[in-house]
């Protein structure tokens, strides 16, 4: 599998605190199926990652995996905030994308109706592809799904995330998560791991549940061909 949203450098944000932390998660990663992760640390108020930090850490963490033989392959991306998806200047946007491409935007649970237009507005003449990150967890979107579909009928993209199809952060969550599944609005599915005890990998528990009710099919594109597709394959 691989791995679309993931706290795994250790010292940017809520993730991993050192970088035996992130080896650990690294270990822990590989042990559920996941063989290539995309790093996505917070780019937000809280967390003001600069993005050659992100670099740097990507970096030492590869040499780290090298060293320890953890098989493991990981990319750099960011999870943008939703503040600064509408305000950063577009330049510092456009050195997080993924593949020069994809950028992972934080939805939140008082993300406003209007804020998925408008980010697919903003970035439109750059070029960029928003990829929604856990928009289940959105008020606005547990009332109104179809705007998704929406802004997937624009390019968008949208991922769900593995605590919500486990229950993690509640019964409706998970019902939106679902719903969403059912309607063919989501695209990828990842971890949202932030480290081995708390907020934990979970993937595969949540994938084998999606193969259950959706089919092998269905999961291989959410975390094998279309997040290959989002790495340049």
């Amino acid at each position: 599998m691989i791995d679309t949203h993931c706290h795994l450098l250790y010292g940017l944000d809520d993730g991993p605190g050192s970088m035996d932390d992130s080896l650990a998660l690294a270990r822990r990663l590989l042990e559920d199926g996941v063989s290539r992760v995309l790093c996505t640390p917070h780019y937000s108020r809280a967390f003001p990652t600069r993005h050659a930090d992100a670099v740097g850490r990507l970096t030492a963490l590869r040499e780290a995996l090298a060293e320890a033989s953890v098989g493991l392959r990981i990319e750099l991306g960011a999870e943008i905030a939703p503040s600064l998806a509408v305000s950063a200047p577009l330049e510092e946007l456009e050195t997080r994308a993924v593949a020069g491409r994809y950028l992972v935007v934080e939805v939140i649970p008082d993300t406003p109706v209007g804020f998925f237009a408008a980010v697919a507005d903003r970035l439109a003449p750059t070029g960029l592809v928003p990829i929604f990150a856990h928009p289940e967890r959105c008020r606005a979107v547990q009332r109104h799904p179809t705007l998704l579909e929406s802004v997937r009928d624009r390019g968008a993209l949208v991922q769900v995330v593995a605590p919500s199809l486990i229950r993690r952060w509640g019964r409706g969550v998970a019902s939106a998560a679902w719903g969403l599944l059912g309607a063919g609005w989501v695209d990828l599915i990842g971890s949202d791991a932030h480290g081995v005890r708390r907020r934990g990998v979970h993937l595969r528990e949540a994938v084998e549940l999606v193969e259950k009710r959706f089919g092998a099919d269905v999961v291989r594109d959410l975390v094998r061909r279309n997040p290959a597709r989002v790495l340049g394959a």
